[in-house]
């Protein structure tokens, strides 16, 4: 099975957007897949990027895509 690495970034956690995530990870899981969700807007992702040198939550999410 496949392990999916899903990036969600919405402020409304009742959004639509957000019934889609929850639907798409419960059917996934269901079907035996792995799913590890990332939700920016909750983790207040600054997506902006000036070369400064990664910050540890940047890491963090490169270390759990890698490990797909």
């Amino acid at each position: 099975m496949s392990k999916i690495f899903l990036v969600f970034g919405h402020y409304n956690q009742n959004s639509f957007n957000a019934a889609i995530r929850d639907t798409f990870k419960k059917t996934a899981e269901e079907k035996g897949h792995s799913v590890d969700v990332v939700d920016l807007y909750k983790d207040k992702f600054n997506p902006v990027f000036a070369g400064e040198k990664p910050d540890d939550e940047v890491l963090d999410h490169r270390k759990r895509i890698e490990e797909l």
